[in-house]
């Protein structure tokens, strides 16, 4: 019983934030990676960047971090999750978008304009390209050591095929009318270009869910004054709320958050507890009215006794809650999860199949054949 006892002393949760997972699969490859190193309840999920598990004994946060990093994702801590300005992710897609916007518009120019230049189309596109293989390239071999190949492997095989395909078909054809035949160079790096758009919306998305349990987190008081009588003179001693225990006695000054959950002892005061309730009118409370954690006390100062921990507070139970609700997945999630996980396989194998059927049993020519293979790995991607 002791040793168990002392075990789960030694188990910890611990939460980092992961940059670089851009999918259900980078999750699942994270969680699975994890687990086979020992680490238990470890949990990835995308859609807010965090991965969770309990650190156990002959294990360490480090090793976690290590185990992540080798995947091809970096861990973030503090203000390196929320850079000032523009994002890495962001500065990226601006970079891209710059230089495939000429591309793409050379479609719609004369032939004999400068955008159908084969020069200007490869010094465009293989800035774009190498970005987006530096980018989308380490997440899918990470992807792949960890056993689940994501969905970067068909972002980084679609645009590779697209770039060296039309490299290759243009400097053997060099000088030639057939040479445009094999110029796609804007389908690679658009391919890039939308899906780093994607991740743009994507990395916002997260970005403004994460504020918004910051802000709920900001109400959360710094300081809790704790009201002691030594040899019958009162002091106030400042603390932490967590350090707050059931029954002490606290003071509430005007513009305070209120520290803890706790009953009104003496004083009157006008509490904004719209953080709570909704309700934007400010309430007037008196003594044996209850207060909650996280309002915030426009006018007067009071006495108030706490009623419960800091742990067990109104406040820390709707960030618990909403935090746990980011976690959670519903059914049709769990069944999206379990699809993606084959997903990727079966893409791979039908673009495979495509060209061979395209190319050997209709006879529709090696380009057409090669471009509807890269087609199914394109339209797979979103």
């Amino acid at each position: 019983d002791m040793k168990l006892y002392f075990c789960i002393m030694a188990s910890e949760e611990v939460v980092l934030k992961v940059d670089g997972m851009t999918c259900s699969n980078c999750a699942a490859g994270i969680s699975k990676t994890l687990k086979k190193s020992g680490f238990e309840d470890a949990h990835a999920s995308f859609s807010d960047g965090e991965v969770s598990f309990t650190l156990v004994e002959n294990h360490s946060k480090n090793e976690a971090v290590k185990r992540i990093e080798s995947l091809g994702y970096s861990v973030v801590e503090g203000d390196e999750a929320a850079p000032k300005g523009l994002s890495s992710i962001e500065k990226k897609f601006l970079f891209s978008l710059i230089l495939s916007l000429p591309l793409f518009l050379h479609m719609f120019v004369p032939q004999g304009w400068w955008l159908n230049n084969p020069v200007v189309q490869i010094s465009l596109a293989t800035p774009v390209f190498i970005l987006g293989t530096a980018h989308f390239g380490r997440s899918a071999w990470g992807s792949i050591k960890a056993g689940m190949a994501n969905m970067d492997v068909l972002i980084f095989i679609g645009s590779s095929a697209a770039y060296f395909y039309s490299l290759a078909g243009t400097f053997m054809n060099w000088g030639t009318p057939k040479m445009h035949e094999f110029m796609f160079f804007e389908t690679a790096a658009m391919i890039i270009t939308l899906v780093l758009l994607g991740n743009v919306i994507e990395y916002r998305a997260v970005k403004k869910t994460s504020e918004q349990i910051g802000e709920l987190t900001k109400l959360q008081s710094a300081v809790a004054r704790i009201v002691m009588r030594i040899n019958g003179t009162e002091k106030l001693f400042e603390t932490e709320p967590k350090a707050v225990k059931i029954g002490d006695e606290l003071q509430v000054n005007q513009g305070d958050h209120v520290p803890i959950d706790g009953t009104i002892l003496s004083g009157n005061v006008e509490v904004d507890e719209s953080a709570i309730t909704g309700e934007s009118a400010v309430v007037v409370k008196k003594k044996a009215d209850q207060l909650f954690s996280g309002t915030t006390i426009l006018e007067g100062n009071c006495r108030m006794e706490a009623t419960a921990t800091a742990q067990d507070s109104t406040l820390e139970k709707i960030i618990s809650l909403v935090k746990r609700a980011r976690r959670e997945q519903p059914d049709i999630q769990i069944l999206g999860d379990k699809v993606s996980g084959i997903f990727v396989p079966v893409v791979l194998g039908i673009a495979s199949l495509t060209f061979l059927l395209a190319y050997f049993v209709f006879e529709i020519g090696l380009t057409q054949s090669i471009m509807n293979s890269i087609a199914v790995l394109v339209i797979s991607c979103p």
